[in-house]
């Protein structure tokens, strides 16, 4: 069945049917043809030779004339009879040739017409005498009835008749041998046949291989056919579309890593999303970002899912992508995820002008909303801290210039407070330009290998003295020789531990500790500034670094400073190759951390 379905088993049926219709055709064409030409030839002859027995019976009607006659007649295998005008001649009767009783042949109407002139030529079925026996069957015979005139007056007609068998067996022969014919002719059609639709779907049996091999991916399937027809050029357009696919393909794979790799080394979180707002593609931080969401609105699905694809996108993001897709724009929206502030960037995807999903950036703006309370912080701190001097000096030196002072020692005091915030101010300015400077890049250190206990036993000498006013104790724990040298700026570093120092001793209550301990650490230079003050709160440790950044404003109420010392500490340590870190807990204290390379 399967045979008879494929190409071959149609082309093979389809020639053979063909030549089998015309080989039938032309077999019954020619045997009609031949069985006409058999019967023409031989009805002329009997014609020809029944109208000379009649010359000859015209011109010599006597019984010597007649034998003769009877003579030829015996040797073309006929028969004769004569009519006269009152007597029949008897038809010639051999044994070795069949007859028919004459009486028959005189019942034939068409026959007796040659009585009245006509050449008649008769083909039908009469009974025959076979010769030499007395059976009687049925058999085809030609006649052929010629008048008789004798003296130019009709007298009769002579009646010529032979058995068709032997026309018959030579038909018969001569179409067994076209039916050979056209059985050769059917077979060889056969063979060609299958030759000829095999040669032709071999190459598209080949082409389909090929085309089940790119189904699956394979492109570098190669059809083998070399021909100048069709089918060759069919083959090589085959193989040109496969490499073109094949470099289509790869092109389109590159892209899609690159695609994949870009997503993945993106910072913001991306996902797609379809018409029902279920997830077709997420980065890898859109899924850290949904897994944080999903924990906060205990989504247990989302949590134990160890992928968002085909995930329904949880509200409020649901009712936000149904609004982009519906409304056909871009939108923008803000989320806060377990305290940090998520900015949501979404459009739609379209299909043929048809919106089939949405595409949405999603982007942790924590920072930048913090930044932006920073530097409205800055602005307003900046004000404050140089409005406060300002108009301190603007006070003081009206107070001189207007003589309100009573007596020189006041207005000595007046000048002295004048002296003390223009020196503020005067720092604060150095601590801004400073920074800047630092934020630019522009820092610079003079490094040299210096011995580095010297400096910091100055430093806690200064400021033990501070302390014992406050009643703070103020120490030092280096667990390294006096002599160690280090490749550092030391006027830098004496910049940032005093900085340290006095932030510690600043917002420490009486009582308290303050230490400065220094050590090596896998050839690094390891250094903590410990108190035992206040503590600062853990949402503000992120911040501390950041200018004019105060967490509690109570909690630095009256402990004067620019703000700016923590800035200025965090790039000396960048500068060195080093870290600083923070740690604190609230009520505690706090502790500085500070790693340098030694070399």
């Amino acid at each position: 069945m399967v045979v008879w379905n494929s190409v071959v088993g149609k082309l093979w049926i389809t020639i053979i049917g063909l030549v089998a219709v015309v080989l039938t055709l032309l077999s019954l064409l020619l045997v009609q043809f031949l069985d006409q030409f058999y019967y023409q030839g031989s009805s002329d002859n009997l014609k020809k030779l029944a109208i000379q027995m009649s010359t000859i019976i015209e011109e010599h009607p006597d019984a010597e004339h007649v034998d003769t006659g009877r003579d030829l007649i015996e040797a073309f295998n006929m028969n004769m009879i004569v009519l006269g005008v009152e007597q029949v001649v008897p038809a010639v009767e051999k044994e070795t040739l069949p007859h028919v009783p004459p009486a028959l042949l005189l019942e034939n109407e068409q026959l007796l017409k040659a009585m009245k002139g006509e050449v008649i030529v008769v083909r039908d079925r009469f009974p025959v005498r076979s010769a030499g026996s007395d059976d009687i069957h049925m058999a085809d015979i030609l006649a052929v009835s010629v008048p008789l005139n004798i003296k130019d007056h009709p007298t009769g007609a002579v009646i010529l008749y032979q058995t068709l068998e032997e026309l018959t067996e030579t038909t018969k022969e001569t179409t067994k041998y076209i039916l050979y014919a056209a059985a050769i002719g059917i077979f060889l059609a056969t063979i060609f046949a299958f030759f000829l639709s095999t040669r032709i779907t071999q190459p598209l049996r080949q082409m389909r291989k090929a085309a089940d091999s790119f189904a699956e991916g394979d492109f570098t399937t190669e059809i083998q056919i070399r021909s100048n027809d069709e089918i060759g050029d069919l083959a090589s357009t085959f193989n040109h579309m496969a490499k073109q696919l094949d470099d289509l393909i790869h092109a389109l794979s590159r892209e899609k890593e690159q695609l994949s790799s870009v997503l993945r080394s993106m910072i913001d979180g991306v996902i797609t999303v379809d018409i029902e707002g279920r997830i077709i593609l997420a980065n890898p931080p859109a899924e850290s970002m949904f897994k944080a969401l999903a924990f906060e609105h205990s989504l247990s699905e989302w949590l134990e899912a160890e992928n968002l694809i085909g995930m329904k996108i949880p509200d409020p993001l649901s009712s936000f992508s149904r609004n982009v897709m519906e409304e056909q724009h871009e939108s923008v929206t803000d989320v806060t995820v377990q305290g940090r502030t998520l900015s949501i960037i979404m459009a739609p995807l379209y299909d043929r002008n048809q919106v089939r999903g949405a595409v949405a950036v999603l982007r942790d703006v924590t920072k930048e909303r913090q930044l932006d309370k920073l530097r409205k912080d800055f602005v307003a701190n900046v004000s404050h801290e140089l409005r406060t001097p300002l108009a301190m000096l603007q006070g003081y030196s009206e107070a001189i210039v207007d003589d309100i002072a009573g007596d020189p020692e006041e207005t000595k005091e007046l000048a002295q407070i004048i002296h003390d915030e223009s020196v503020r101010m005067s720092r604060l300015v150095n601590d801004l330009l400073d920074l800047g400077r630092m934020d630019a890049g522009f820092i610079e250190l003079n490094k040299e290998t210096v011995q580095l206990v010297p400096m910091l036993d100055k430093i806690v000498r200064k400021f033990t003295v501070v302390g014992k006013e406050r009643n703070i104790s103020v120490r030092s724990e280096l667990d390294f020789p006096y002599t160690d040298e280090f490749l550092l700026d030391l006027d830098r570093m004496e910049q940032v531990f005093t900085n340290l120092i006095d932030n510690a001793v600043r917002h420490t209550e009486a009582g308290g500790k303050v230490t400065l301990f220094a050590t090596m650490k896998e050839q690094s230079l390891y250094m903590e500034v410990r108190d035992t003050g206040s503590g600062i709160p853990e949402a503000d440790l992120p911040f501390v670094f950041e200018r004019f950044y105060k967490a509690d404003k109570a909690r630095t109420r009256g402990r004067s400073g620019t703000g700016l010392g923590l800035s200025i500490v965090k790039q000396i340590v960048l500068a060195h190759g080093g870290q600083i870190a923070v740690h604190s807990k609230l009520g505690e204290g706090t502790t500085f951390s500070i790693h340098i390379p030694r070399d």
